[in-house]
């Protein structure tokens, strides 16, 4: 019950002080007690919020979800291998249909029955066990055997030129959707939606493929697969029409109780030769709910109530300033965007562990069908991202706090202050950025492999501007208008923009940081005070324990004097007024006088009978907290005459400016009279 009315408590001080504002503001002001004391609280709240957010967001991911995918890629491609003329190549370096069916023929079945063949090195009559085909790496299980399926595009799908008619009877154009192959029938395979097969498109290093293709289903046997292969290849079942190959399969750790869904790709190109890529995507069985890490089950509670928190919070502030004004606000933006992630996360982590729970009831029921897991690796892919930009939402949200300290506070004021001017900037800079873009593309995009696509060509800049680039490829590229294109894109972009960048923000600064030093933030001073009353109360209460406290206080009460409060101590901590120079110097004087000051004659007597019935050591006690008190005072009072001693140079100056304006005036005016008198 604690944390709930933490939460009711910090709405309803929240809706108070909105409604006062009437809008809320990108910064919180530490300019009284109660503004301190409210702003202490919101932010403890939601630093809480952002422990939970991250826990929630980091529980999908594990590290052995790298080391799952590596080592998958080093199994499959990561080797080398012999190709049909004894050379040595990886596979990154295949260049050649024949290449490929190597690669099919030899390492993939290789790699993939590897642990199979140690068994059976070992053990006799093993191989005729399911179940053990069905192991990858000794941990890994498959779903279902591995199948291939390739993409193609129709004939004739571009023109052939006359003057090579008898060399090509037909053509084949790049892929696109509009002229995908949908033929029923290919060679012996089947064509299946993308629907039929439960998968989605697919991004390859060149094109990005809609269509699921023509399918072909391997087994979990060594022999069955090298007899399809090779039917398959006989058969030219790759041909010119072909754009993209591909050999997936999906396995289950039961270990780390993951999944990899796994994609080795080789895409045609109509100008002949392969491109070669994989994808290993690993994904956890467990979600929020079901993982076994009873922290992250708290988290995730803890985060949801929160959310719900903050939702009726957002909902209150709209109600009371209308939509108009409420949406003016980036801070309220950015808690919408936060919000609505959450929600959606929500959502995602309900149906996670049942989608992929009954993958695995289907795959024991049906050991020999292929069972897909793109679409809720899809999902969980957009799940990540979606919690990543939730955390970082989260994280930038903290600078609506750190108004704590000039230095942060002048950081962020004055990102706010030059955003026009850089939004300007950004403008001219983006002209000239992707005009050298788009030369570089033209110049060196048909021999430099930075410079073939627009898009790389805009990363490859900024690694330039970073410092990051090969300048031996660029002149090889083009050695004329290489070394004239790297130099002036360095001294432009490099020399002149980015100082004109840095002087923005340096001039921006400079302004924010003066205003910010003529302010003033109560909130260090208030929780001086704070910590002090909390050493202050616990001092007594652990003094009344103990009877030397009451003596103590006894004996100054005999004194005449009272004990010193927090507030006579420090008198510049009380709320937001300051007091004047004339006060101040009265407090002041009180105190010495209450301290310090003589004994009247008529309790000497009980003095000296306080001090004949205790012990040395608690006068000595007593002596060493006078002491202290003397010191703060002196500390006190010569801050103080420090203070004065800057008010009257101040006024000084002012009185010395006054005066020389009014007998500039008294001249001005003399030297009018004479004149006047002169034309009279």
């Amino acid at each position: 019950m604690f944390l709930p009315r933490i939460f009711l408590r910090t709405f309803r001080s929240k809706r108070k002080k909105d409604n006062i504002r009437g809008v809320k503001s990108s910064t919180i002001k530490y300019e009284t007690d109660e503004a301190v004391k409210s702003a202490l609280l919101e932010i403890c709240i939601y630093l809480l919020f952002l422990i939970v957010t991250t826990i929630v967001a980091a529980a999908s991911r594990h590290l052995y979800m790298f080391y799952f995918n590596q080592t998958l890629a080093k199994l499959f491609t990561g080797r080398e291998m012999e190709t049909n003329s004894g050379v040595e190549v990886r596979f990154e370096e295949l260049v050649t249909t024949a290449d490929w069916w190597n690669f099919l023929q030899n390492k993939f079945l290789d790699d993939f029955h590897e642990e199979i063949q140690n068994e059976n090195s070992s053990v006799g009559n093993i191989s005729e066990d399911t179940s053990l085909k069905r192991v990858v790496l000794k941990d890994n299980v498959l779903l279902g055997p591995p199948r291939i399926r390739q993409i193609r595009v129709k004939e004739n799908s571009c023109q052939v030129n006359e003057a090579f008619a008898r060399y090509f009877n037909t053509c084949y154009g790049e892929y696109s959707k509009d002229i995908e192959d949908q033929s029923p029938h290919f060679k012996n395979t089947t064509f299946y939606t993308t629907t039929q097969l439960n998968v989605n498109p697919i991004r390859g290093e060149i094109k990005r493929y809609y269509g699921a293709g023509y399918v072909q289903n391997l087994s979990y046997d060594r022999p069955i697969n090298e007899e399809i292969l090779e039917t398959l290849k006989s058969s030219k079942w790759v041909d010119r029409g072909t754009r993209i190959v591909i050999i997936e399969f999906v396995l289950f750790n039961s270990n780390s109780m993951m999944f990899d869904n796994a994609k080795i790709l080789a895409e045609l190109t109509p100008v002949g030769g392969i491109i070669t890529s994989h994808q290993f995507q690993a994904i956890k069985i467990h979600s929020i709910w079901s993982d076994t890490d009873y922290g992250v089950h708290i988290a995730a509670v803890i985060f949801y109530v929160m959310t719900v928190f903050y939702t009726c919070e957002e909902i209150g502030e709209l109600i009371t300033i209308k939509a108009a004004r409420y949406f003016k606000s980036i801070w309220n933006i950015l808690d919408i965007s936060v919000l609505l992630m959450s929600y959606l996360s929500l959502v995602y982590n309900m149906f996670h562990h049942k989608y992929l729970n009954d993958i695995l009831q289907k795959s024991r029921e049906n050991p020999n069908y292929f069972w897909s897991i793109d679409k809720i690796c899809f999902w969980n892919l957009l799940y990540i991202d979606m919690m990543g930009i939730c955390v970082f939402l989260v994280w930038i949200k903290i600078f609506k706090y750190i108004s704590i300290n000039k230095t942060m506070l002048q950081f962020s004021t004055t990102l706010k202050r030059c955003a026009k001017d850089l939004c300007g900037f950004a403008v001219m800079f983006f002209i000239v950025f992707l005009a050298y873009a788009q030369l570089g593309l033209l110049i060196f995009g048909t021999s430099h492999p930075d410079f073939r696509g627009f898009g790389i060509a805009i990363i490859t800049l900024m690694r330039m501007f970073l410092g990051d680039f090969e300048y031996e490829l660029i002149e090889e590229a083009n050695h004329i208008l290489g070394p004239i294109y790297f130099l002036s894109y360095v001294l432009f972009v490099f020399f002149i923009l980015l100082n004109m960048f840095l002087a923005i923000i340096n001039d921006t600064y400079g302004a924010v940081k003066d205003e910010v030093n003529q302010g003033r933030s109560n909130f260090g001073p208030y929780l001086m005070k704070t910590i002090l009353n909390c050493f202050w109360w616990r001092k007594k209460d652990t003094d009344i324990e103990n009877p030397n406290y009451s003596n103590s206080m006894e004996h100054l009460q005999l004194q005449g004097r009272n004990a010193p409060s927090t507030d006579t101590l420090y008198p510049l901590t009380n709320g937001s007024t300051t007091p004047d120079d004339d006060t101040l110097r009265l407090r002041i004087s009180e105190l010495i006088r209450e301290y310090f000051e003589e004994l009247p004659p008529s309790q000497h007597h009980l003095h000296n009978a306080y001090n004949n019935s205790r012990d040395s050591e608690d006068v000595q006690r007593l002596t060493n907290r006078i002491t202290l008190l003397e010191e703060l005072l002196e500390q006190l009072i010569a801050g103080m005459d420090r203070i004065l001693q800057r008010v009257e140079v101040k006024q000084k100056g002012k009185s010395i400016l006054i005066v020389q304006v009014s007998k500039s005036a008294f001249e001005h005016q003399k030297d009018s009279k004479k004149t006047s008198q002169r034309d009279f």
